[in-house]
């Protein structure tokens, strides 16, 4: 994932918009539009620092992805929460027709397991 997928799924897991995580970080609220939408936006390390101890996440999280601290969170809301949120991850960007087929699939493993 991206960072600005990353600090997007860091802000959803902290109830935070961009109003409030700006004044938790100082750091303008339209540069933090900017990183939620722009391509490939990285911001300066000190931003990124400031980011991550708010988020209570690292910033190798913000950068490339998940890190312990992270799926220790997730999966204190369920034992399964995290490798749901990896598989939904996978099928983002999905049409309808393949969304159907995986859900075909989990129901035909539901039924061979009963």
């Amino acid at each position: 994932m991206s960072f600005k997928e990353n600090l997007k799924e860091a802000m959803y897991c902290k109830n935070l918009t961009t109003v409030q995580l700006a004044a938790l970080t100082d750091i303008n609220s339209g540069t933090i539009s900017s990183y939620l939408k722009t391509k490939n936006s990285m911001p300066p390390v000190d931003k990124a620092l400031k980011l991550a101890k708010v988020l209570d996440v690292s910033v190798d999280f913000l950068v490339n992805g998940f890190e312990s601290k992270t799926e220790s969170s997730i999966q204190q809301k369920s034992p399964f929460s995290l490798e749901v949120f990896k598989i939904a991850q996978k099928m983002e960007g999905f049409d309808k027709d393949e969304l159907s087929i995986v859900t075909n699939l989990i129901d035909f493993i539901r039924k061979k397991k009963m």
